[in-house]
């Protein structure tokens, strides 16, 4: 300022040259709105203005956090009388930053590449070509980003660093993992620690461990491991590794960051204990809260997911004492609908609504926090309570949607969510959105509850119209398609859609098993559980189940305990109930029934696998139960009738299939004695169940 005043008296100030140097000064020395005031008012009294003037004015703006005033800058410079200016690379550099920094201004980022090619600075100019691919990126245009970075003739270290960082922040890891290699490898360009710290956090998205743990290797080698430390414990919490991570982080002094990436990490991974007590062993949470006010969102998870309202209720008591009352203060303009989203999701899965409203009424309208609001209601059944709360949503998106159909779908009324799904398509409505890739699951599992297969149908040609903005080969949507043909009985579209998915975890492969084995084709079954197996992906409790019933509606009895053997033994999976249950139910339908009685007694006893038997497995006596009907055993069918009716769970099932063993023996005044003491118990009453099936289009 002082310097200012003395070169104002002088008549120095409106000299281009130190005009610039003065504007450089006030953004550098201050960067505030005042500053900038002074700094823009300086360049408006310069009579000549040269490009440095107006690439020092602009890129002011855009590094202090207004892009908008940046944009206007470079507007009026291109017009009448300042647009004969000679052109300048760095104009363009930084005007297309700007738009980096408010992507809503994409199209005249566009004009911005289209100018700088007509001066010839695209594709030659490494810093021009830098910041396009960049702004291209933070836009989320990511294939124009990289059309610019293939037809750069020479790209440095920021330039292949941008280039990755786009693919990683765009959902792309892989692309960016695949560049990286390509960089070290084939451009032999030597990666530095920016180049090192991005690459990682494509490993950590992409889960990608074995290249994860190679990169850490080569920040060891080349001395990088302190700078990358926090990346490289992100990256194993986010693969899994927990232990790998807290080493990493525990050989240092645990800055704000480090603790941050600890906190997420033991969430991400379910360890939700280990992450309260991490918090509660730390004295400094308000000042990791002072770096990210999200800090508390993985702590309110972490309630949620364990239910300790009372410990969410603590952790909201503390987010209150640093805000000056979240509830009713607004000073978390940027994330109050994060965590007032999250401390809505922490009440609602601790059943206290209440509370959770609370917040709801309390906070700023966002539509984050009305979907919240509308989940958690649908959490806890209150179906009505929440359609309520969606109609009167001012603008709903696409989440809004989603969030009802889903809950439709999950209180088990199908029917009203593909209403819903049908209205969020019809023209007339004002609200129209496009779904998303969740929209279509949710839509994709209505139609298989009722086995509505026109409708899915009608679905996955809405997804085929909306390529390439959906992925058809993402795991999800391949899944439920999938799964609702198959339950449509059309296994041969169920195996073209599962062929098509680029790539299938072990969820993926049990729902084409599943298929398989309810349409009744078993044999299929077996051999698809073997090229699951062959390909290295471990089948999980649900695969077993599927692979057990198989092998027991085909009598296939040796060959389902050689699969519980390798279920036990190779994938360490802890039988439960339904395991044993598809064993007793194999054993039985064999004929085998003295096998599947000493399996009971060993269950009874404690001396399966598991070391454990609940008194009310009402699921194994059931299956011992049938077993002993089919085969007219009526001792052993008396003695498991007198079992189950002990633990007081299905009176009515054991009463008619006790019934029937004694029907099928000839025995009719043991039925009337059982039909008898079926009706005491009142349980007699029972009324015939009626099936649907729908046969039209929907």
């Amino acid at each position: 300022m002082n310097r200012h005043a003395r070169l104002l008296k002088l008549g120095l100030d409106t000299n281009p040259l130190i005009a610039t140097r003065l504007i450089n000064e006030y953004v550098a020395c201050f960067r505030t709105q005042t500053s900038l005031s002074h700094a823009h008012r300086l360049f408006d009294q310069v009579a000549h203005k040269d490009t440095i003037l107006w690439i020092s004015l602009i890129s002011a703006y855009s590094l202090s956090n207004q892009p908008h005033k940046a944009l206007q800058l470079f507007s009026l410079m291109l017009r009448p009388p300042h647009s004969p200016l000679p052109p300048n690379p760095f104009v363009f550099a930084t005007a297309a930053r700007a738009v980096a920094s408010s992507p809503e201004h994409l199209h005249l980022g566009r004009t911005i590449h289209s100018l700088a090619f007509k001066s010839g600075f695209v594709p030659s100019h490494i810093v021009v070509g830098t910041a396009l691919l960049g702004m291209y990126s933070k836009c989320g245009v990511i294939q124009c980003a990289r059309k610019v970075f293939d037809e750069m003739p020479d790209r440095n270290l920021i330039t292949w660093n941008a280039m990755i960082a786009g693919c990683v922040h765009n959902g792309m890891e892989i692309n960016g993992l695949e560049l990286f290699c390509r960089m070290k490898c084939i451009e032999f360009c030597t990666p530095d620690e920016f180049n090192v710290a991005t690459v990682l956090a494509g490993c950590a998205r992409a889960h990608d461990l074995v290249l994860g743990v190679q990169i850490h290797g080569y920040a060891i080698v080349s001395g990088f491991e302190l700078v990358c430390v926090n990346p490289i414990g992100n990256m194993y919490f986010q693969c899994g590794e927990v232990s790998c991570g807290e080493r990493v982080l525990g050989g240092i002094e645990e800055k704000v960051v480090s603790k941050l990436i600890k906190i997420r990490g033991y969430v991400f991974n379910q360890r939700y204990r280990d992450a309260i007590s991490y918090v509660a062993s730390e004295n400094k949470i308000a000042e990791i809260f002072e770096v990210d006010g999200t800090v508390f969102v993985p702590l309110l998870t972490a309630c949620a997911e364990l239910s300790l309202l009372k410990v969410g209720r603590q952790v909201h008591g503390l987010l209150i004492s640093m805000v000056k009352s979240y509830c009713y203060d607004h000073s978390l303009e940027d994330d109050n609908a994060i965590i007032g989203s999250a401390l809505i999701n922490m009440y609602c899965k601790c059943s206290s609504v209440g509370e959770a409203r609370i917040v709801f009424d309390a906070s700023p309208p966002q539509v984050a926090l009305w979907n919240s609001m509308i989940s958690g209601y649908m959490y806890n059944g209150l179906v009505e309570d929440a359609r309520a709360l969606w109609e009167e949503i001012p603008e709903r998106n696409v989440v809004s949607w989603t969030s009802m159909i889903s809950g439709y779908v999950q209180n088990c009324m199908p029917r009203e969510g593909l209403d819903l799904l049908s209205k969020m398509y019809s023209h007339g409505d004002e609200f129209r959105v496009e779904g998303n890739c969740f929209t279509f699951v949710v839509g994709l599992e209505a139609c298989s509850h009722i086995t509505n297969l026109e409708m899915g149908k009608q679905i996955h040609g809405k997804l085929m119209r909306t390529l390439p903005k959906l992925d058809i080969g993402n795991v999800a949507i391949g899944i439920g398609l999938v799964d609702m043909y198959s339950k449509g009985g059309k296994l041969s579209y169920a195996q073209t859609c599962f062929d098509l998915m680029a790539e299938r975890d072990v969820v993926a492969w049990t729902s084409i098993i599943t298929g398989y084995a309810v349409n009744g084709f078993g044999s299929r079954a077996l051999e698809i559980f073997e090229q699951m197996m062959e390909t290295g992906v471990e089948p999980n409790e649900v695969t077993f189940v599927s692979i057990l019933t198989v092998c027991s509606h085909c009598g296939l009895v040796d060959e389902g305990l050689q699969y519980f053997k390798l279920m036990r033994d190779k994938y360490k999976v802890i039988p439960r109930e339904d395991h044993y249950t598809c064993l007793i139910d194999m054993l039985g339908r064999a004929g085998r029934l003295e096998e599947a009685w000493t399996l009971v007694g060993e269950i009874e006893d404690g001396k399966t696998s598991n070391g454990c038997f609940n008194g009310s497995n009402g699921s194994i006596w059931a299956a011992m139960l049938g077993a002993c009907q089919l085969h007219g055993n009526v001792e052993m069918g008396r003695i498991v009738a007198k079992k189950m009716l002990k633990t007081k769970k299905d009176v009515s099932g054991t009463y008619v299939t006790l019934s029937n063993v004694y029907a099928l023996a000839g025995m009719w005044n043991d039925v009337y004695k059982v039909r008898e003491n079926w009706r005491k118990e009142s349980y007699g009453n029972r009324e015939p169940a009626l099936s649907r099936i729908c046969t039209s289009l929907y």
